[in-house]
């Protein structure tokens, strides 16, 4: 259905000639919303102008207003269209209609997919504490998607969902403890309660739910984790555990972690080295100096070699400049065009001749460009001419 036929689409819901679809204001009560009329609309929800379904989300919150029409919304909760019912929670979600919430955990075990997504993020809408239970039970859905959006929904309800949620850490099912621990991450205000518990979900037998584990860890930035964090850093095996373990550890900024990072750079694969040089700039100890020259020296990686040029910098401008005008010969583009707007950004003098000099070789035209606004930086700074413009 297009645009053009709108006001063919619902003339029943027009008043005195006034198309209230389009006009934007309260539905008269002159107007009669009968349930068929209601459930006209949801379908049209499904319309592909954008437009169109707006206009029409509009209306049905308007008419929404009204005792009515809230209890044929409730009731088309159980309508035989599965459109039907999803549009429906959509609506109700939309005004958070308190009346709505005991009806939506009704069908919380909907047969459609799109309709048990729908009515938990309804919930989430709603903020119900009634809903925190019930939501809760739907980790068990099949359909990840399901779980996810109702483990936001717990976060929309916030703190009151805290208890439950620590609670639901200690069972069985994996899926209930990984969404858990997620979303006791993402409630504002739960750390005082939470830390612990998930501090000692960091050595559960499921990856994911280590994974969320560290990533609220690092949410909370509670410097009493900081040992456990480390103590799984050395232990644990999951490579994407290890990494959200030094994401952590670096919004957390405590220089305890910096000597396990050194070990860990050792030994760990490139995304896991990569990660570690990034955060020990956030940990502001220049003793990490040595160990990113190195990176920046020796590493295989060149990720890990332009990520150790910028902590570099972000530590010692002044140490930085030199092993900077070194890489500018490294053998990988990525790590060149890194150092030249590295140099750019610091705006050192004694970057001029180097920089000046790359640009008579034959470069790639993305690396010219940088030594060109590079040069043009510094010369700007200090009011001098580059030697390739005298």
């Amino acid at each position: 259905m297009d645009q053009n036929s709108k006001d063919n689409t619902i003339p029943s819901l027009q008043c005195g000639g006034q198309d209230y679809l389009s006009e934007k204001e309260d539905v008269p009560e002159a107007i009669e919303a009968t349930e068929d009329k209601i459930i006209r609309l949801l379908y049209e929800l499904e319309d592909k102008s954008s437009s169109l379904r707006d206009d029409v989300a509009y209306l049905l919150r308007t008419l929404a207003k009204r005792r009515k029409e809230i209890n044929i919304l409730i009731n088309a909760l159980k309508h035989e269209d599965s459109i039907i019912r999803k549009n429906a929670a959509y609506i109700l979600g939309n005004i958070r209609e308190p009346l709505a919430v005991e009806p939506l955990i009704e069908i919380l075990n909907d047969e459609d997919a799109d309709v048990r997504g729908e009515v938990v993020r309804t919930l989430g809408a709603i903020r119900d504490d009634r809903a925190i239970e019930p939501l809760i039970k739907t980790f068990h859905d099949e359909c990840r998607e399901v779980r996810g959006w109702a483990a936001s929904a717990l976060t929309k309800i916030g703190f009151s969902a805290v208890d439950p949620l620590i609670a639901a850490l200690d069972e069985d099912n994996n899926n209930i403890r990984m969404n858990a621990t997620w979303a006791l991450g993402h409630i504002e205000d739960s750390a005082e309660k939470a830390v612990a518990p998930i501090t000692g979900v960091l050595d559960d037998d499921n990856d994911e739910v280590r994974f969320y584990a560290a990533e609220a860890l690092g949410i909370y930035m509670d410097i009493r984790t900081v040992l456990t964090l480390l103590d799984s850093l050395r232990n644990d095996l999951d490579e994407s555990v290890r990494w959200k373990i030094i994401e952590a550890l670096g919004f957390i900024k405590d220089k305890r972690a910096v000597k396990p990072l050194f070990e860990a750079l050792a030994n760990e694969d490139a995304g896991i080295r990569r990660k570690i040089v990034e955060v020990l700039s956030f940990l502001g100890d220049k003793g990490a100096i040595v160990e990113l020259l190195n990176s920046l020296k020796y590493d295989e990686d060149p990720g890990v070699r332009w990520r150790a040029a910028e902590s570099l910098m972000h530590l010692d401008e002044e140490l930085a400049i030199g092993p900077l005008i070194v890489a500018l010969n490294d053998e990988d583009a990525g790590v060149v065009r890194k150092a030249v707007q590295l140099l750019g950004r610091i705006g050192d003098q004694r970057a001029i001749q180097p920089l000046t000099e790359m640009k008579k070789e034959e470069l790639d035209i993305t690396i010219f460009k940088r030594v060109e606004e590079a040069l043009d930086n510094i010369t700007k700074r200090f009011g001098v001419i580059s030697q390739d413009n005298l």
